[in-house]
């Protein structure tokens, strides 16, 4: 049986892209939560550093993560991305030991 797949990816503002970035996953978010395999997609800011978005990500198996990674709002945030981010964006990609 195929293992649900959760990523937590993290993405930093370059000074002044703060609300544009905030902007984008917001409404890249609310796509990404109708793909087909999306089980749960979490859009959080650091309360602490401003312009530091976490995403908590679970997907119902590698496929749907291809699909989504292919995805047209993935394919044209590209780019915007490219512009906005302070870095590269990270991704711990997890399995579950205990849900209780």
């Amino acid at each position: 049986m195929p293992e649900d797949l959760y990523i937590v990816a993290t993405l930093s503002a370059k000074p002044g892209q703060e609300d544009a970035l905030r902007d984008l996953l917001v409404t890249a978010t609310k796509t990404f939560r109708q793909e087909d395999g999306c089980l749960s997609y979490a859009l959080h800011e650091d309360l602490k550093r401003p312009g530091r978005f976490i995403t908590y990500e679970a997907w119902r198996d590698e496929a749907a993560l291809a699909a989504h990674m292919k995805s047209p709002t993935m394919i044209a945030a590209g780019p915007q991305l490219e512009k906005m981010l302070d870095g590269e964006m990270t991704q711990d990609f997890l399995k579950t030991l205990l849900s209780l």
